[in-house]
This record gives structure tokens, sequence and C-alpha cells, in this order.
């Protein structure tokens, strides 16, 4: 079961340069490795009125990629606090690395930032909504897809850093299916 872990505050003012984007980048990377796995970090971007292309590429572009390798271990961020012209920039960024990352409003509801297909954005939605979800409930919630897409897809999103691998159980009959958290 993943934890979120007290937010770590991103700065003030205007965030702009790639220098800058790799003091930040590891002000995060601190703080990721200080917790146990199983953890969400949420960056807090309250006080921040704009970062640039640079500052977002650096920072969250790179940190993106060193969670989606597992380099981090069970390590997560989500995005909070985010004015529009943030989230518009930071988007930007993501989307030209082929990026994606959780963007929490202050009523708890996920958004999607970068790139990610709609059927993917729709699948996790579908995990953000049942908490917890094995391959075999992917199927039952939409009822034509087969169980081999289905995981497929609980596996890219895992890939991505969307989701998290919780457990893995035994099935009746034989055979072992993943549980899945949703990163929100």
């Amino acid at each position: 079961m993943l934890t979120k872990v007290n937010a770590l505050k991103i700065g003030q003012g205007i965030l702009s340069g790639r220098e800058t984007g790799k003091q930040v980048r590891e002000q995060v990377l601190e703080q990721l490795e200080k917790h146990q796995v199983d953890i969400i970090l949420p960056l807090d971007f309250q006080g921040v009125r704009f970062v640039d292309f640079s500052f977002a590429d650096e920072m969250l572009g790179k940190l993106v990629r060193r969670i989606m390798s597992r380099e981090l271990g069970e390590r997560y961020i989500v995005l909070q606090s985010l004015n529009e012209s943030l989230k518009e920039n930071i988007d930007v960024a993501l989307r030209e690395r082929e990026l994606a990352c959780i963007y929490v409003d202050e009523r708890g509801q996920s958004e999607i930032l970068g790139k990610l297909s709609e059927v993917l954005k729709e699948t996790y939605f579908v995990v953000v909504g049942k908490g917890k979800i094995t391959a075999r409930d992917l199927v039952r919630h939409f009822g034509n897809l087969e169980i081999s897409a289905a995981s497929n897809r609980l596996t890219r999103l895992e890939e991505v850093g969307l989701l998290c691998k919780t457990k893995d159980e035994i099935v009746n009959g034989g055979g072992r299916q993943y549980v899945y958290e949703a990163i929100k």
C-alpha cells in the first residue's frame, strides 16, 4: 500500500533555467531517498508563478524518467498547487519527452499532464475510481476487453509511473494476478 508523505515545497516566484531545474530535482531526489519505498511525494508549487520549459524539462522530465526506470524503487511524485500557466508549461515539457505525471488539484481530483493515449487515460481513471484493481477487474469493468489487453494496459501504466503493482495473488485454478494501485 502506498503512503502519501508530507509535501515538498518547490520554491517561489519564477523558476527558470536548467541549473535551477537541476538544483530542485536534486532536492526532490534527496527527499525521495529519505523515505522507505511505497511512498508518494507531493511536489507543492504554491507560490510559484512561472516555470519555463528548460526548468520543467530538467526538473520534472529527468525525475519522471528516473521513476519510470525504477531506479528509485517504488517512490513516486504527484504535483499540486499548479496555476493554469504552470500546468500548461509542465504539460508541454512532459509531452515533448513523451512522459506523463499526475497533478492533484485542491479537491483531490487527479489530472494527467503530459503524453498518454486516451485508452490508457481512461484505464488510469478506472483504477482511480476503484482504488485497487486487477486485470480481471478491468475486463469485468469494460466487458469487451480481453485479459491480455487489460494486463497490457495495467503494465504500461505501471511502466510510465502512474500505477504501482502492490501485490500478486494466486488465482483459483492456478496462476497469478497482480493488484495495481493508482498514483494519486
